[in-house]
């Protein structure tokens, strides 16, 4: 009698484990796929990446991009880059460093900006000339410059004729796929015999370039990386605050967006000193570009 008892109660015991199981899977089943539902401000959509959630216009930011050879030394070279997740869109605008501007009493072009009031000189003086808000500014420098884009990876580089160093083919012309050092090179050619259009158009073309390439499906700690580097390598006035107050955003872009980068070169004239004076059409036309409302006087 104590024998079958026995077996009945490891019987009974098995019984009810396997139900127990059994409801616990169908409860976990039912939950996962109605989670959304019940909660439809949390989880995905606040990391950035739920279909029915998009960043509104509060995510939106201009930077102000500058190239120098040495850490200390002027830039060579300026770029706008206006960011605006929600339209799915990058716009670059290079600016010559003749650009010129009045800014109060003082009047030159960025690279005199540069000379006498530094990054948040020029920071104020592209902010005076073009009317829009500028985010934050980012001064690289060949070194740091190569080890951000050899951190992120590659950059697409389709080349037409060939590059004269001297007597040396620099580059031959064919298409490319640029580490760090070779786009440095190659956005700092001295003389592409195209005139100063043809490198700022080369410009806008690679650096677009290198963004579609590289966007897509980064992860959070891709990301912070890329931001720290930036941080800890460049002239920068970005905190990594702003990295986390804006990471939801970062997280739609290279979760949904393909493509989304491309370029626009202001118009202008070059007067007898050698300073570009930029037209009244390409200023409208960046604000038009970069979806800045100006009210009509």
């Amino acid at each position: 009698m104590s024998l079958r008892k026995a077996v009945r109660k490891r019987s009974n015991w098995y019984i009810y484990m396997l139900t127990f199981l059994i409801t616990f899977t169908i409860l976990s089943f039912v939950v996962y796929h109605i989670w959304d539902l019940l909660f439809p401000t949390g989880g995905s959509q606040a990391m950035g990446g739920s279909r029915d959630y998009r960043p509104d216009a509060s995510y939106n930011s201009t930077a102000l991009f500058m190239l120098s050879e040495s850490r200390g030394g002027i830039p060579d070279y300026y770029m706008l880059i206006n960011y605006r997740p929600r339209d799915e869109a990058i716009v670059i605008v290079p600016l010559r460093e003749s650009l010129f501007v009045t800014l109060a009493s003082e009047r030159g072009t960025l690279t005199d900006f540069y000379r006498s009031r530094g990054s948040e000189g020029v920071n104020r003086a592209v902010t005076s000339l073009l009317d829009i808000d500028i985010d934050f500014y980012i001064k690289f420098d060949k070194d740091s410059f190569i080890g951000f884009f050899d951190l992120v990876g590659f950059t697409p580089v389709n080349i037409p004729f060939a590059l004269y160093e001297g007597e040396e083919i620099k580059f031959f012309p064919g298409s490319y796929e640029f580490r760090g050092a070779d786009l440095y090179d190659y956005i700092t050619f001295p003389d592409y015999d195209q005139g100063e259009d043809y490198r700022y158009m080369l410009h806008g073309l690679c650096i677009s370039n290198f963004i579609n390439r590289n966007s897509r499906n980064l992860s959070v700690t891709q990301l912070q990386g890329m931001f720290n580097r930036i941080l800890n390598t460049t002239d920068t006035n970005l905190e990594f605050a702003d990295f986390t107050r804006n990471q939801v955003a970062y997280l739609y872009t290279t979760q949904n967006s393909r493509e989304i980068a491309d370029y626009y070169i202001p118009s202008g004239s070059t007067d007898q000193f050698g300073q570009f004076i930029i037209s009244d059409t390409a200023i409208e036309t960046i604000w038009s570009r970069f979806a800045i409302e100006r009210e009509e006087e």
